[in-house]
Parts: C-alpha cells; sequence; structure tokens
C-alpha cells in the first residue's frame, strides 16, 4: 500500500470528518475536534482492541498510547492472526469475552474467577486505583456550578 492508493482515501476522509485541512487555519480546526488533540478530555477507562496486523496495531496505537502518557487507564488487546472482521472464532472469544470481563469489571465491580484471567485481573485493579485518583483530580479541579 502507499500513500496515494484509492486516491489518498485517508486524507479525503480526515478533512471531511474533522472539516478542514491541517495546516494553515484549518489546524486550529484540527485542535479543537481531533480525537487525537483531545485525549485529555477522556473520563472513563477504555479497553483499546487491535489485530495484530500492523496497520490495524498502528491505527489503534495512537489512541492507547495517548492515555497511558496522559496517565488514564487504558488497556490494549492484541488479538493474534486476525483480520478486522473477526471471522477466527478463538479471535471472536478473545475480543467479545474480553470486552464483557471489562464491563462486568468497571460497571458491575464483577471479576471471573477463572484463574486464567487472574492477570489482567491484576493489570485491571491497577487501572481501577488510576482511574479513582483521575476522579478525585477532577473532582477537586473542577469549577463549582453556577445557579
Amino acid at each position: 500500500m502507499n500513500s496515494d492508493e484509492d486516491g489518498n482515501w485517508v486524507a479525503h476522509e480526515a478533512e471531511a470528518t474533522i472539516g478542514a485541512r491541517p495546516f494553515g487555519e484549518g489546524l486550529q480546526h484540527w485542535l479543537k475536534r481531533s480525537p487525537g488533540f483531545n485525549m485529555d478530555k477522556v473520563r472513563t477507562p477504555l479497553q483499546v482492541v487491535a489485530p495484530r496486523f500492523i496497520t490495524g496495531l498502528l491505527y489503534m496505537w495512537g489512541p492507547y498510547s495517548a492515555l497511558r502518557y496522559l496517565g488514564k487507564p487504558v488497556d490494549l488487546i492484541v488479538l493474534p492472526d486476525t483480520q478486522h472482521v473477526l471471522s477466527n472464532p478463538a479471535a471472536r472469544v478473545v475480543s467479545q469475552g474480553g470486552t464483557v470481563d471489562w464491563f462486568r469489571f468497571w460497571l458491575k465491580g464483577e471479576e471471573d474467577p477463572e484463574a486464567t484471567k487472574a492477570g489482567q485481573y491484576a493489570r485491571w485493579r491497577e487501572l481501577r486505583k488510576l482511574q479513582e485518583k483521575n476522579d478525585k483530580n477532577a473532582t477537586s479541579d473542577s469549577l463549582p456550578l453556577r445557579r
């Protein structure tokens, strides 16, 4: 694949999504509207799931690494031997089962007692501590609501 493949669709799609080119005066629109420049506003723990093939992982590396840099709770799951559409049953179990575990953990405080999942829950408990710290800082940094 080269950068001009299919008429440079990535550039055109990004320009259409943000509403401007990321140069000159359009750069201000990008700073306001582009998710990559607004990761500091993320307040919810995020699980990033990426296929192992290089472009899939590269696309997902941006949000993951930005949130890590900002000290936000984020987890990266790399699915082996997959494409964007998950047709491999094992990959589906990892992806969809992991998503269920993630939501049960964050929304209900539940953990699956299966021994093979102990590592993920240890990692997530550390992320919960980070989330609690971020929540506390966000509350103390917030302006009081005006009535």
